[in-house]
């Protein structure tokens, strides 16, 4: 059995972050993961990076570290402005999915938002992201958006709610 630790991200963490975004980008999955491009990311200059690892009270990047220091899956939760959080950018390396990994992320990143609504979208072809979420408590909204590459195709919107006598405290820094 594989251990992971699950920790948040800090901006001198971009190089490894950088790493497994691009991988994640050239995953087969990818065209019903993920919206960005791999050839537009592979542009970023280093102050991107580095921005998008930090980790600081509005968002959070948590990744499973394996012992040898490797990155095996992320997930990132930002505070959105109409009040909830939104999950954005899971992805587990190919070899980690089925462990248990996705599950210790996302539990991580729901932790993070303190009790608050937490929303994500799938692509509609993405039916194991679909069941695994909805194993996990996230409901349809009834809201989606188009996909950009394909605009008949659609991401729904799913979202797991708290009751009010479940929220902890608003979202905090990490």
């Amino acid at each position: 059995m594989v251990t992971y630790t699950v920790r948040s991200t800090r901006a001198e963490d971009w190089r490894a972050y950088r790493d497994l975004r691009l991988e994640a980008l050239g995953d087969p999955v990818a065209p019903i993961a993920f919206f960005e491009p791999l050839a537009e990311a592979m542009e970023l200059p280093q102050v991107d990076w580095e921005n998008r690892a930090a980790s600081h009270e509005q968002k959070a990047t948590f990744v499973g570290v394996l012992p040898d220091g490797r990155w095996a899956g992320m997930v990132v939760i930002f505070a959105s402005e109409q009040g909830y959080a939104q999950i954005v950018g899971v992805y587990l390396a190919p070899e980690h999915r089925g462990t248990g990994l996705g599950e210790k992320l996302m539990r991580a990143a729901i932790d993070w938002a303190g009790g608050q609504e937490v929303r994500l979208h799938v692509h509609e072809n993405n039916k194991r992201a679909a069941r695994f979420y909805e194993r996990l408590g996230f409901r349809p909204t009834g809201a989606s958006k188009p996909d950009p590459r394909q605009p008949t195709l659609r991401a729904f919107e799913l979202a797991l709610r708290h009751r009010p006598e479940e929220a902890r405290h608003p979202l905090r820094p990490v």
